[in-house]
């Protein structure tokens, strides 16, 4: 019987459901210095959801012979808890946040949790209209019966919530010097993944050669053409119109989100 191996992560891929964190975490994988976690969002450190709950199993993820090693679960950005515990456990860990425009990334989420289904059949998502998903978000929140019954990730049903990257951030920089981090978005991923992955290679001091070498890219993102509705816009509008500038204010950069 083969001796079981344990690791600890090094490296955090950042971004709210939707943004692009599996797309990072496929390029990431095929490089030799670079090892993602053997459970692609394990979740740990999170204490209401969690795929993996088994410190044992956690760290067995994790081979320390590789330079990075590789926690991808997009959990901990959203979830208010995860980045007090990465600094008090990982001071030194380094991340790639990825964002994206934030209400088409809060339709995306959206339109993802209808599809995705629950081993009873049913979409996560319950409710059949995105604009009225939205109207009931912030009694969900204030629900503790929704919080505690919740069968997926609850802020995956903050579609609005979710997408206030500028609080996020705050949280990490608080814990976390900005050094620490390379910042994305999947536009700028999408249309131009040569340069994105020159950066991430600068940023990890690892050949670029492996993150190039690919005869296709794999985005996890929902590519259908589909709109968000005129009154789930219209709605979203005044609560994340200042999103871009305050991020952008936040890591002292621009930001596009053109896609």
């Amino acid at each position: 019987m083969s001796e079981t191996t344990f690791g600890t992560p090094n490296l955090f891929i950042l971004g709210a459901a939707k943004c692009g964190t599996t797309s990072l975490w496929y390029v990431l994988s095929r490089h030799p210095d670079v090892q993602v976690s053997r459970v692609k969002e394990p979740s740990f450190f999170c204490s209401y959801f969690q795929d993996i709950s088994n410190p044992v199993i956690y760290f067995s993820l994790f081979d320390e012979n590789r330079k990075w090693r590789v926690d991808s679960s997009h959990v901990y950005l959203t979830n208010p808890e995860s980045h007090e515990i990465l600094s008090r456990l990982f001071p030194g860990a380094r991340f790639i946040l990825i964002l994206r425009d934030p209400i088409k990334r809060a339709h995306a989420l959206y339109r993802w949790m209808r599809r995705y289904n629950h081993a009873d059949g049913n979409p996560y998502e319950p409710i059949d209209s995105f604009t009225e998903a939205l109207h009931v978000e912030n009694d969900r929140y204030h629900s503790s019966t929704f919080w505690k019954e919740c069968r997926q990730y609850p802020w995956n049903f903050f579609y609005c919530r979710s997408s206030l990257y500028y609080e996020q951030v705050e949280r990490y920089l608080k814990v976390y010097p900005l050094k620490q981090f390379l910042v994305l978005t999947l536009a700028d991923f999408a249309r131009d993944p040569t340069t994105a992955c020159e950066q991430i290679a600068k940023f990890l001091q690892i050949d670029a050669g492996p993150l190039l070498v690919s005869d296709e890219w794999q985005f996890n993102v929902d590519a259908s053409a589909e709109e968000p509705p005129v009154e789930a816009v219209d709605f979203l509008q005044p609560k994340l119109c200042d999103v871009q500038s305050r991020t952008e204010q936040l890591l002292g950069l621009s930001l596009n989100f053109s896609m």
